[in-house]
């Protein structure tokens, strides 16, 4: 009853701790639902199909999704033949699939992003894709198509593949948007075999079906049947979804972090202003352990309120979320957000924990007050650093510069969450240490200004150093205000300095052809650019489940990049024909390739071939592991797509059936950093957007609570003869002192970060790696920070002051 009376008698100070916990709710019940529902699902063109063979999987330690190791021809042939005789499969398919797309009005239409939707007719049955019109594909001119393109059966339609465009003729049309061809055509069209569908006879048991094909097959691969279809999502979705998800835990936990260390410093600074409330209690007979258990009530009061608040609007905003993640590329196509009861059980239930463990600290302080310590006690702080405070001030700042040690030597995938740790760790220590660093930092600042005339500096300076702990209440939220928005921003402006290869290319070239339309350049647009330089990317599997990236070189991108490569054994004029491959040191190392050895290797069609190195470069030359030429990473990768060809000279034109378009260097480039920073802006919005407003909220309701607290030392100033305006400009002057304070912690703690995340991206990348701090993100937030406390202190001083006067007057 006590604590619901004190909620009721003091609630403005309760608005800023209900505003927390209520966005962090919010922002919580939105990431929960969306985590819970970005679960894999296999791809819809394997939906009447109940089991099938998937081949071993690659390593994925290295964090690029990578696909699944692809089985020989003869693999193939092998599994097919045994599996179509186990008892109740109909048929053994050998899932096909390659990049197509169709041209209509003369330009590509419907982007297929990464996914290949050209398959052999045989592949329908997977599905089933059922013929809506027409007859199954009989020659190899002949397609069936989807219905949304519009074509009928009989018409003519262009279909562009790697290897550019093609005329057929419309046989059928199905539900789908995928492309059928003849067996026969489409398997030049294909990569290696990963997938093979078991098509069962009508009435078969699934999971007998499933049972006699795993003896059949070897022990690395899988056979999949009911939940395990789901192992089957495209690793391009996978991708997506990991990027999504990155981010979503990065918002839940910066979510839980700011909301317990705003809800905490609130109620902290609430207890300083209710010592003497809390010391009358103790001296008609309160005991400590009620003391706790009035704040735990008020905490869990306001909790429940605001979480309950919380779960309504999350689930309002859950699906405008997964909208804007989908929108954003972070996402699959498709992704739809269904509403589940644990995760709002969980996020209603965190919320209550959130402000248990915001109060905590405080009410053990309130617990401590003596009976009759807060009415002698004078308003100067006597001890604004106690040991546990010291205890816990060097313990997190330690644990911070560990964790940045950690951030360092983690991947880069991994290196965004584990900063971000740091940071809290970093942010807390110094928040800790901020009554001990402030009288050094506010002697510093203001001995210069001891010669300036009148009183309001001075008085500005005793009051900060008498009111030590108010001081560093006010610059915490500036602190974690500016430290995550550098941070954050800071992230991304780490860059890498140009490698050889693909900076030299790069810089020679006065236009560049890129897509138009299409997710990648076909060879017929290669050919269009005579002497272009472009770079044909691969994968390589080097034994068990190891990989590698490659690159297929064209002759100009090579003659141009060679000079500005470092050899360290071989020569670069050995890579030549189907057989040669020039490789990084570091790689070199790994796999204990040597130059003049020659290794087998598994490309990309399943086709196994023994390649010479004949070269090996340093880790800065080349960002892909492996150099081969064009030529043969065509010979087995026939649905490859190159990103852009750089040319010299005049801008070749490119025809527009092609999907491509030819631009300037620098149109490229801007256009480039505009879809790079629509990603970043996305990510920084986002974290930013959310740690600027919980933090302003923070530094708005403390300061509120702070200047509202001091009528009484307004009255006093004036009395001593201060003016109306002398006494708001010392307010002014103290608040712009804290974002000052607030503002150099937070900066110090993001440069810290930021750099030993440059130094863990020097070693893995082999190359320097550039630190730009970003000035516009600084200014900006610390701007908005002093903007916001000067309007949060002098507006309620003003005020104060003017009831002041009023009494005065009567």
């Amino acid at each position: 009853m006590l604590s619901l009376a004190s909620i009721r008698q003091r609630w403005v100070s309760f608005v800023g701790t209900f505003t927390a916990l209520c966005l962090g709710v919010t922002i919580l019940c939105m990431t929960a639902l969306v985590l819970a529902s970005a679960t894999p699902e296999a791809p819809k063109r394997y939906a009447g199909t109940e089991v099938l063979v998937q081949s071993p999987g690659a390593d994925q330690s290295d964090g690029t999704f990578t696909e699944n190791l692809p089985w020989s021809p003869e693999r193939t042939d092998e599994l097919v033949g045994e599996l179509g005789s186990v008892p109740g499969v109909a048929a053994a398919v050998p899932d096909r699939s390659f990049y197509a797309q169709a041209v209509i009005g003369g330009k590509p239409v419907d982007d297929p992003g990464g996914e290949l939707r050209g398959h052999p007719w045989a592949s329908a049955a997977l599905a089933p894709d059922e013929l809506v019109s027409g007859r199954a594909p009989q020659a190899d001119d002949e397609v069936v198509v989807g219905t949304s393109l519009g074509l009928a059966p009989g018409a003519s339609v262009t279909l562009l593949t790697a290897e550019g465009p093609a005329p057929y003729k419309v046989s059928g049309t199905v539900g789908s948007d995928s492309f059928y061809l003849t067996n026969a055509a489409a398997e030049p069209l294909s990569g290696g075999v990963r997938v093979i569908g078991l098509v069962t006879d009508e009435g078969a048991d699934a999971d007998a079906v499933a049972s006699a094909a795993e003896k059949v097959v070897g022990k690395d691969d899988k056979v999949l049947a009911g939940g395990g279809l789901a192992d089957l999502e495209a690793k391009t979705a996978a991708k997506t979804r990991w990027i999504g998800m990155q981010i979503l835990i990065a918002m839940a936990g910066l979510t839980a972090f700011v909301s317990i260390f705003v809800v905490a410093s609130t109620f902290a600074f609430n207890i300083v202003q209710r010592r003497r409330e809390f010391g009358l209690l103790r001296t008609i007979g309160a005991t400590p352990r009620q003391i706790r258990r009035m704040m735990y009530g008020e905490a869990l009061g306001v909790g429940v309120v605001a979480a309950t608040t919380g779960l309504v609007l999350g689930s309002l905003l859950a699906p405008v979320l997964g909208g804007l993640l989908v929108d954003g590329g972070l996402e699959p196509a498709g992704f739809t957000v269904r509403m589940q009861a644990l995760p709002l059980i969980g996020s209603f239930a965190l919320g209550l924990l959130v402000a248990l463990l915001g109060v905590w600290s405080a009410s053990r302080r309130a617990a401590r007050i003596a009976p009759l310590e807060a009415l002698r006690e004078a308003a100067l702080e006597k001890r604004p650093m106690t040991r546990g405070r010291w205890i816990g001030a060097i313990g997190f700042t330690a644990l911070g510069l560990i964790l940045v040690l950690v951030a360092a030597g983690s991947s880069s995938d991994e290196m965004i969450n584990n900063a971000l740790y740091a940071a809290m760790a970093l942010i807390v220590g110094l928040t800790l240490f901020a009554p001990a660093v402030i009288p050094l930092v506010v002697k510093a600042v203001w001995w210069p200004l001891g010669r300036l005339r009148g009183a309001t500096s001075m008085v500005a300076r005793e009051s900060s150093l008498t009111a030590v702990r108010r001081t560093a209440s006010t610059a915490a939220p500036v602190l974690v205000t500016v430290g995550f928005a550098v941070l954050i921003a800071g992230m991304f402006q780490i860059k890498a300095s140009g490698y050889a290869l693909e900076e030299t290319v790069r810089q020679d070239a006065t236009s560049v052809v890129t897509p138009k339309g299409t997710p990648g350049l076909s060879d017929a647009v290669i050919a269009t650019v005579p002497g272009g330089a472009s770079l044909l990317p691969t994968e390589l599997y080097v034994g068990g489940t190891d990989h590698i990236g490659a690159m297929g070189v064209s002759e100009g991108a090579f003659e141009k990049a060679r000079e500005n490569m470092t050899v360290k054994s071989g020569s670069l004029d050995g890579l030549q024909g189907e057989n040669t491959m020039i490789v990084r040191s570091s790689t070199a190392a790994w796999l204990g390739w040597t130059t003049g050895r020659t290794v087998p290797v598994t490309f990309e069609d399943g086709r196994t071939a023994k390649v010479e190195v004949v070269a090996e470069i340093t880790d800065d030359s080349s960002t892909s592991s492996v150099l081969l030429t064009r030529d043969t990473v065509r010979a087995h990768a026939p649905s490859a797509l190159t990103p852009v060809v750089y040319a010299t000279g005049s801008r070749p034109m490119v025809p527009a059936e092609l999907g491509a378009e030819s631009l300037s260097a620098s149109d490229y480039a801007a256009r480039t950093d505009a879809e790079d920073d629509r990603l970043v802006q996305i990510f920084l919005i986002i974290l930013i957007g959310m740690s600027l407003g919980y933090t302003c909220l923070a530094i708005a309701n403390t300061l509120m609570m702070a200047t509202a607290d001091r009528a009484g030392d307004f009255a006093v100033l004036r009395l001593s003869g201060a003016t109306g305006r002398q006494v708001l400009r010392v307010v002014a002057a103290e608040s712009a002192l804290s974002v000052g304070i607030g503002a150099g912690l937070g900066l110090g703690i993001a440069l810290v970060t930021l750099l030993g995340i440059r130094s863990g991206l020097s070693a893995q990348l082999g190359t320097h790696v550039n630190l730009n701090l970003p000035w516009p993100t600084i200014l900006l937030t610390v701007g908005l920070c002093l903007a916001l406390a000067l309007v949060s202190s002098v507006l309620p001083a003003r005020m104060a002051l003017r009831r002041t006067g009023a009494r005065a007057a009567a």
